[in-house]
């Protein structure tokens, strides 16, 4: 995501994460429940329900966030290398991949 854009969110905002704590990096859909706002850079809690259905913030990196509904012409190295494994059969644990 663009700092702009990082910058530009607000509690309450629909935003895609990509779970760095899941191996399958796939997207799950997040609400931002926090705002600080710092300089360069916002740092953001987004509100996600993970597999087993806990309900948890995380503190993504904003690369690897998206806007909800996510434009399919942004580049991200986690969607491709997702869409990949999709592509060759392995892996397909892809829920949530574009």
């Amino acid at each position: 995501m663009l700092r702009l854009q990082w910058n530009a969110l607000q509690v309450g905002d629909r935003v895609l994460v990509h779970d760095d704590a899941d191996i399958s990096l796939r997207l799950q859909p997040g609400i931002v429940a926090m705002v600080q706002t710092a300089h360069g850079s916002n740092d953001l809690g987004v509100r996600v329900t993970r597999r087993s259905g806990e309900v948890g913030v995380v503190r993504p990196s904003r690369l690897s966030v998206h806007l909800d509904p996510r434009d399919a012409t942004e580049d991200c190295w986690r969607c491709d290398a997702i869409a990949a494994r999709a592509g060759s059969g392995l892996g397909g644990a892809a829920a949530g991949a574009p």
